[in-house]
């Protein structure tokens, strides 16, 4: 058995945070790119549309450092009160299993040869002849 006994606060926020802004990137920036592209095409004596493509690009975007800065905050929270409270119940404990390493890479296709050069190979000289 194994035991976290402790997190790094700043270096698991700082992680959290992160996957967290790529995962909001990964929804946000295609709907904002729809949402601006469909805002910009409303004619143009029925609504400001140039003013709609660029808040929701905008919005997209405060949604991503948003999410990504208030995720940092409540996950170093968390990681110092499990540290906190880890003190005194000994932390969570994890059973590891040890595994072979993956098997190596396939190479695709058979082996390079070297390319036949322009220029004859030296032929070897005439075997002597036995004398007489």
């Amino acid at each position: 058995m194994y035991r976290i006994r402790r997190f790094g606060i700043i270096k698991t926020a700082t992680m959290v945070a992160v996957l967290y802004m790529v995962g909001i990137a990964i929804f946000a920036i295609p709907f904002a790119l729809l949402f601006s592209v469909v805002g910009s095409a409303i004619p143009a004596g029925a609504g400001p549309s140039i003013d709609v493509a660029s808040g929701i690009i905008m919005f997209a975007l405060l949604l991503i450092v948003g999410y990504g800065i208030g995720t940092w905050v409540l996950t170093a929270i968390a990681c110092a009160l499990y540290n906190l409270v880890a003190r005194w119940v000994g932390g969570v404990e994890m059973q590891l299993e040890a595994v072979a390493p993956p098997p190596p890479v396939p190479t695709w296709g058979a082996p390079a040869t070297p390319a036949p050069s322009a220029t004859p190979a030296p032929s070897a000289p005439p075997p002597p002849t036995p004398a007489p």
